[in-house]
């Protein structure tokens, strides 16, 4: 009992710190900006996590109170928050054309008076009918909030309902593909009903679905129909609800309208610290230490948020002297969330710096993203971080990626075990002949190895990784292959990039320090190779990283990045053999 009362009141505790720790609020909202004449709306005013009392309506002037004053009160908790809303409403209908301003009310907190902003409120004269003519009790509208965009950048598409009956159900009947388009669903959004004025009816609207596009291909995009089925209350049965009545509902099929969305590319000559962002970004940057020595390594953490297409932002390219080495940029964390109705995405990245000599360095790491408000590329630039290197004793710890580990409560299974069959001994038995045979097997090996290390002593070792280069990268190709056939895209494009840069290293006698696009270019043009295989081996490297950063998974895509790597690597080592023996 007393561990019960204990649990309640830390609960109590806490949600009372939580509502001492959030914002009072007293605002007023209404469900429609426009209405018909004699048509009908609602207007609220709440009061969010505080105690308010003597609560004043404003004067409704230009409109008739048919509903209300109602109350309602809700609380919730959220990730620790509390909120707390009491809500006074009222149903207002309109009289007469018009724009009318809905003045403040006011109600008193901790012995001070607040009150909200005013609300306008514009009712338009009733569509006059000529005889004969209806107007359609429902229908359901496709609508972007922007018909001109960029590659990459994000469009919202709602599918609202609109109606002057009750639908109570909708179902999709067909969607399109929205080719030509990524496309993510849309979940934290207003559902509720919302009255809108369409050619002077009033409706009630509400969102069905909404779906964010990224374009990912210029020019004039367009969206087929969508068909749903709606479910509306049959006009010949009583108006009652109750738990055991379910009303009878019509089934009606519709139609949304075909969209055009006309899609940009992006503008000529973008900054070299260009990476692929379109949209509303923020950068934040850290480093682990700011004081080491030659020894140690600096881990740089960059963390990208935006409303863009962030699977094709590459990671940002560091401006840093000579004197720090960058290893290959990794992506830590790659997630996505509904934020105010839109998909908002995050992506950290992690940067190891090498200094090689002692002294202070200033490191300022900057993001540019294409801002589709002002149509300008702007660089975001993070603080500069002051750091000072002393010299160390020149023994680098080797910097390891993690690797699985086996837990030691489990052991591999014994798929042979020893079986033999009773009455049988180990004289004159397979067993022993093969122990018998062993040693001979052995002795004869290590004399083999011997002539051959004795032969490659007198050898260049450069030569000999040379001329091992194409069947190394044969090998990690054939590796690569197996990731392709597993689905297994990073693992199948990261063992690509290890082959083709290997291959690269050991044919010319890169170091892998000095290994870079401009020496691999440089060195391949000085053995006459064609500038064609050149351009296709510097394409695979582009696509591997672009894939390994972006998330790549289309196994069409691997088989021909696949392809190509073999194609060109052997025409490579074709044509260097052949300057050779020229």
């Amino acid at each position: 009992m007393l561990k019960k009362f204990f649990l309640v009141a830390t609960y109590c505790c806490f949600t009372l710190i939580a509502l001492a720790q959030s914002t009072p609020a007293f605002e007023a909202t209404t469900n429609a900006k426009q209405v018909v004449e004699n048509g009908d709306f609602e207007v609220s005013f709440t009061i969010t996590n505080a105690d308010g009392t003597g609560f004043q309506p404003p004067k409704f002037d230009g409109f008739r109170v048919v509903g209300g004053p109602n109350r309602s009160s809700q609380a919730t908790i959220i990730n620790g928050q509390a909120t707390r809303k009491l809500t006074y409403y009222y149903t207002l209908m309109a009289t007469k054309p018009g724009k009318y301003t809905i003045g403040s009310a006011s109600i008193k907190i901790g012995g001070k008076q607040v009150k909200t902003a005013p609300l306008e409120i514009e009712v338009l004269k009733a569509k006059d009918l000529k005889e004969g003519e209806k107007v359609a009790s429902f229908f359901v509208k496709a609508e972007v909030n922007t018909t001109n965009a960029r590659v990459g950048q994000q469009i919202s598409l709602d599918y609202k309902l609109y109606t002057t009956v009750r639908v109570e159900s909708s179902s999709i009947l067909y969607e399109p593909e929205y080719k030509g388009f990524f496309t993510e669903d849309v979940n934290r959004f207003s559902g509720q009903y919302v009255s809108e004025v369409i050619d002077g009816v009033q409706y009630s609207t509400k969102i069905l679905k909404r779906i964010a596009l990224f374009p990912q291909q210029a020019g004039l995009l367009k969206i087929e129909p969508m068909a749903l089925q709606l479910g509306v209350a049959s006009s010949n049965q009583p108006e009652r609800r109750s738990f055991f009545f379910t009303p009878r509902l019509d089934r009606h099929s519709v139609q949304t309208n075909e969209l055009e969305i006309n899609v940009l590319d992006l503008p000529a000559n973008p900054p070299a610290s260009f990476t692929g962002a379109v949209g509303k970004y923020t950068m934040q940057a850290g480093v682990d230490k700011v004081s080491l020595t030659t020894d140690d390594a600096i881990s740089l953490k960059m963390a990208i948020v935006g409303n863009g297409d962030l699977k094709q932002v590459l990671a940002p390219q560091l401006e840093l002297t000579d004197s720090i080495e960058v290893y290959e940029p990794k992506v830590l964390g790659e997630n996505t969330a509904d934020q105010r109705g839109e998909i908002t995405g995050k992506k950290v990245v992690e940067y190891l710096l090498l200094p090689r000599f002692k002294g202070n360095y200033k490191i300022q790491p900057s993001f540019t993203y294409f801002d589709t408000d002002s149509s300008k590329f702007i660089t975001l630039r993070s603080q500069v971080f002051d750091v000072n290197v002393r010299q160390g004793l020149n023994k680098r710890s080797t910097i390891n990626r993690p690797t699985a580990t086996v837990p030691k409560d489990i052991r591999g299974l014994k798929t042979a075990p020893n079986l033999y069959q009773k009455g049988t001994g180990f004289w004159a038995s397979p067993i022993f002949y093969g122990l018998f045979v062993l040693p001979f097997v052995l002795l004869a090996g290590v004399f083999f190895s011997r002539q051959q290390a004795l032969k490659r002593a007198g050898m260049d070792q450069q030569v000999l990784k040379s001329e091992s280069a194409s069947k190394v990268a044969q090998a990690g190709l054939a590796t690569a292959k197996t990731y392709m056939d597993q689905a297994n895209s990073k693992s199948f494009y990261d063992e690509v990039s290890r082959a083709a840069l290997g291959y690269v290293c050991d044919k010319l006698n890169i170091p892998v320090a000095e290994l870079s696009k401009e020496n691999v270019q440089e060195q391949l043009q000085s053995l006459a190779v064609n500038e064609e295989s050149i351009t296709r081996f510097m394409k695979i490297l582009q696509t591997c990283e672009m894939a390994l950063f972006a998330g790549k998974d289309n196994a069409a895509a691997m088989q021909e990045t696949y392809g190509t790597a073999i194609q060109v690597i052997t025409q490579i080592e074709e044509e260097i053999s052949s300057s050779k023996t020229e």
